[in-house]
Order: structure tokens, then sequence, then C-alpha cells
């Protein structure tokens, strides 16, 4: 209220008129590159798309479904993936740390916008006349001071080093972002493999005490024929040596389905006493029919490790311009009005403010050749942030490529088992039956006993490598979640769904 009577309302805003248009004026020199999004890489992964078999088809520049597991038809698998989703600690720490970028970056944009404060002072002072540029006795007051009022800062941020640090805070901000798409990705494909571990876990202890159930009563005929005096002990032995060491397979069997239970346990966020497993056998689940092949061009654009490198990269390159302000004068508008009495109790009765209004100026003179460095390093980083972006990039295309081309090897590992397991059983059978016919001895009813054993587990083994070479396939296109119905990356439990831009 007592500006006015010190300095007239039209020189006010003449003033702050001037500086605001001085402001807009030289505002819009920024330094540094434009950041554009790098091209993908030359080439992709088409010659590894395998031929279309009697099971399975590849749709190419087809769209991966963010509930890709549920093409496995397994309602069991489903409720896994959404314990993980709503439980599992690693994805709530992830969004957690978006959050703080995210406010983190409003700090940031923060110091573009003038800075008000209020100011206090309590204090004791003496002046004399020289104070006023008079006498030295022409004055002569010792007393108390009490000073309140506003004070106004602006940095004018006229060759955009504050706009540089703002889209670097966006950059790194949009890395946060990344890393909780990657989190959540990787999580939904840690609970489909180790699903299929799990349920390869327990078919295989099936398929291994199935054999020592056969074991056990060839072991007890074995003891019946030598005790009528057929064969000599050394069958039966060897019979029990093949039985007991068949048998010391399972605990191991159980302690790797137990270890895959707890796994599964962890990924949901519980403790294994918390947890209760489903039920899974690889009977529960169905290979996917179809399967998407996204584009090159496209697999760039959704991949959370590229996109992250991605905003790396232009983290770094807005980091080159913060350096190339540093280096030159920063300008800023300060100014501060405030009341001044000599008593608690005068303050805004009387006239006795005070103000200040101006331009600052810093120019950066010696500085041991520091500034120049960093400009340098921030030039170097940003070339290696490009770097690492086409090595993500090519890094991405080989994994879709090792995937596309398991598929292809599964199809024949897939026959060759099964044929190789059907000629075993028929073998083991043959062997059996001669052996109980007089013909064939306890040695070779043992050695086709082990190659059905053999062909039985490695069977078990690739009916899940189907499995797990298709969820790699999905995670390797990006894990579809830019098609999710929520914001994968949103604390909420229900959000907008907005996509990654």
């Amino acid at each position: 209220m007592y500006v006015r009577r010190i300095l007239p309302p039209l020189t006010l805003s003449l003033l702050a008129i001037g500086l605001f248009t001085v402001s807009l004026l030289i505002g819009g020199c920024t330094l540094g590159p434009d950041f554009s999004r790098p091209a993908a890489p030359a080439g992709g992964y088409a010659h590894a798309a395998p031929a279309p078999s009697a099971t399975r088809s590849i749709s190419y520049g087809g769209d991966v479904a963010a509930d890709w597991y549920r093409l496995y038809g397994s309602e069991q698998l489903e409720q896994l993936v959404r314990a993980a989703l709503e439980r599992n600690p690693s994805l709530e720490a992830a969004r957690h740390g978006l959050k703080a970028a995210q406010y983190e970056l409003q700090a940031v944009a923060g110091a573009a916008l003038p800075q008000f404060d209020a100011t206090g002072q309590v204090g004791r002072a003496h002046i004399n006349g020289s104070f006023l540029y008079g006498p030295v006795n022409a004055i002569d007051q010792t007393g108390n001071r009490f000073e309140l009022g506003p004070a106004l800062a602006y940095n004018l941020d006229v060759f955009g080093g504050t706009r540089r640090a703002i889209e670097s805070q966006q950059a790194a901000t949009g890395v946060a972002r990344d890393q909780v798409l990657n989190t959540y990705v990787t999580l939904v494909d840690q609970v489909v493999m180790t699903a299929f571990d799990y349920a390869a876990s327990g078919a295989q202890i099936e398929v291994t005490q199935a054999l020592v159930d056969e074991l056990q009563s060839q072991f007890d005929l074995t003891q019946a024929l030598e005790n009528a005096g057929k064969i000599t002990r050394s069958d039966t032995l060897l019979a029990q040596t093949q039985l007991e060491n068949l048998r010391a397979t399972l605990p191991a069997l159980h302690q790797q389905r137990d270890a895959y239970r707890n796994a599964l346990a962890q990924l949901s966020g519980q403790s294994p006493d918390e947890f209760v497993p489903p039920a899974l056998t690889l009977r529960d689940f169905t290979l996917p029919a179809q399967l998407p092949l996204s584009l090159p061009s496209t697999l760039v654009r959704q991949r959370p490790d590229v996109l992250a490198a991605e905003d790396s990269l232009h983290q770094a390159s807005a980091a080159v311009g913060v350096a190339a302000a540093a280096r030159l004068p920063s300008f800023g508008i300060s100014a501060q009005y405030a009341q001044q009495t000599s008593a608690l109790s005068d303050f805004f009765t009387r006239p006795g403010g005070i103000w200040s209004a101006g331009i600052n100026v810093t120019a950066p003179l010696f500085h041991g050749g520091a500034l120049s460095a960093r400009e340098h390093e921030a030039e170097e980083r940003y070339r290696q942030a490009l770097a690492n972006y086409r090595a993500t990039a090519l890094g991405a295309f080989v994994e879709v490529a090792n995937a596309l081309q398991a598929l292809g090897h599964d199809d024949e590992s897939y026959l060759a088992h099964r044929s190789a397991l059907s000629a075993a059983r028929d073998d083991r059978d043959l062997a059996l039956a001669q052996y109980r016919a007089g013909k064939y001895t306890e040695l070779q009813v043992l050695t086709a006993e082990q190659q059905y054993q053999q062909a039985a587990l490695t069977q078990v083994q690739a009916d899940v490598q189907r499995f797990t070479d298709t969820a790699t396939l999905f995670r390797a296109l990006g894990g579809g979640w830019w098609n999710s119905n929520h914001d994968p990356a949103a604390l909420a439990a229900v959000t907008s769904g907005d996509k990654h831009e």
C-alpha cells in the first residue's frame, strides 16, 4: 500500500511491461541440439520367421495383446499373473520411482517461473550521516529495526539453459516410466515362465514316479525269478541298482518344484507360507495357434528397453544445451519491497516502505577450463547414448530373431522326441515280454527301461520348451503393454491408460 507513495503506478507498470517484453524477445534462444527420434536400424528379422506348421502360424505385422498370457487357455495362469500385477513389490517400487521423477520434473519446471518469497528481518543498527553521504555526525541514531515484505526473482533464461534442464528432466522422467514398463513386462513374463517350469517339474515327477513303480514291479519279478533259480543274484542286484538310482532322482525333482513354487510366491508378493499354488499341469496349457510379429519400425517404439535408451539419448541431448548455456552470461530480474519500522506496533501504520528492482547479469570469466570441459563431456555423453541406443535396438532385433528361430527348431525337436518316445515305449514293452518268455536277460530289460525313462523325460522338456519359447517371443516383442486398458505405469488400480509418447 505504501509503494504507491514512493514509486508512481505508471512507473511500475512501464518497468514491469518493459522487463516482460525483454524476457519474451530474448528468451527464444535455446542452445544445444533439438532432439529428434533416431531412425531404427536397417534390416530386421523377417528371415528368421519359421514356416507355418499344422498347429501354428505367424502374423507378420500383427499386434501383441496386453493379456497375451490368456492365449494359453489356463485360468490358473491368469490368476497368477493378476496376483503378481497387484502385489509384486518390485513393480510397486518402480511405480513410486516414477512418481518421484514426476514430482522432480514439477520442481525443475518451477525454476522457469518467477520466484516469490516473503522476507523478514529483526535486528539492531546504528547509522550516522555517512549512511546518506552526509556529515558523519549529521545523523546519529541507534535503534531496533524490523523489516517485512515480498521479494521477486526471475531468471530470464536468455540462452535456454533452464529450458534445456526442464527438457532433460522430462527425458529422465520418461526413462523412469520406461523402467516401470520394463518391470511390468518382465514380471508377466517371469510369472508365465515360472508357471511353465512349475508344471514341467510336476510332469517330470509324475513320469519318474511311474517309472519307479514299473522298475519296482520289475525288481519284484526279478526276486521271484531268483528264488525260483531261473536267474542269478547279480541280475537281481542290477535291477535293484537301477531302481534305487532312479528313485534317488525324485528328491531333486521335488526340490526343483518347491523352488519354482517359492518363486511364484515371491513374484506374487507373498511369503511361501501365505502362497497357495494352483494345481498346474502341462495338460492345462494349449499352444497359441497364431502368433503376432511386430514390424521392426514398430518394435523400437514399443519395447521398454529401447524406449529407455531413446529417452536417455534425449536426456543427453538436452544436457549439451545446459552445458553450452552455462558458458554464457545469465540474466535475471530481482525486485523487493519491504516495510521498515523501529517498533513492531508501527507496521503498516505509517509510510516506511523501501523497494528495489533491477536486472542482474552474471558472466563467467575464468573457471580454469571447467565449463568448456563440461560442454565437451556432454557432447561425448550424447554420442555414447546414441551408440547405446543402436546397440539396444540391435539387441532387440536379435532377441526376436532368436525367439522366432527357436520356434522353428521346437517343431522339429518335438516331432523327433515324440517319435523317440513311441519307439522307446515299444522297445520296452517288447523287452519285458521277451524277458517273461525267458528270451531276454535282465540287463536287456533294464537297458530298455532306461532308454524309455530318458525319452519320457526329454519329451516333457520338449513340451515345455514350446511353451516357453512362445512366451519369449511375446516378451521380445514388448509384452503388449500399450494395449492395456489401464496404464501399467500408474500406481492407481484404474487409470486413464495413456500410452508412451
